[in-house]
């Protein structure tokens, strides 16, 4: 269940260089890990991360953005700190206004238990599945992903 945090807190994070804040009160809507190309030029490795509406994250500060054309065919927008570089989050178009944040960000807030990896042709051959992947895609798995977020949409409080 997609709830509130027990203790009443947001989960909190900011950029390297602190110039911008962010944080949400709810608990992520899905762990996951991409090993998309994309993914790997940008992060080094792959991308592992916290789903949620954009809407639901608090900013403080001002971002810049990037945008790239993801595995979808679609848009992928990145938003980070101009100053450090940062990524705050990333946003794709083919998700409706879902936002990903990196898992890495609130490691000491969210233990970090991805349940879907995509683009898995693509795991670096060093990185093991991690024990708690329920499902496993060659491509985004687009469908599955909104068909999942959109059945615990409703659980949002």
């Amino acid at each position: 269940m997609f709830i509130k945090r027990s203790n009443g807190m947001a989960y909190n994070s900011s950029c390297n260089c602190g110039v911008i804040k962010y944080s949400f009160e709810f608990d992520p809507m899905l762990h996951f890990v991409c090993h998309c190309s994309t993914c790997q030029k940008l992060f080094g490795t792959s991308l592992c991360a916290l789903t949620m509406p954009e809407h639901e994250i608090e900013i403080e500060g001002k971002m810049s953005q990037h945008t790239v054309t993801g595995g979808s065919g679609q848009d992928m927008h990145y938003f980070f700190c101009s100053i450090c570089s940062s990524l705050i989050y990333n946003k794709p178009e083919v998700m409706g206004g879902m936002a990903y944040v990196l898992a890495g960000a609130f490691a000491e807030q969210i233990e970090f238990k991805p349940v879907m990896e995509l683009w898995v042709g693509n795991r670096p051959p060093w990185m093991q599945q991690s024990e708690s992947i329920i499902e496993s895609f060659e491509d985004n798995g687009t469908i599955d992903r909104i068909q999942a977020l959109l059945e615990n949409l409703d659980q949002r409080n």
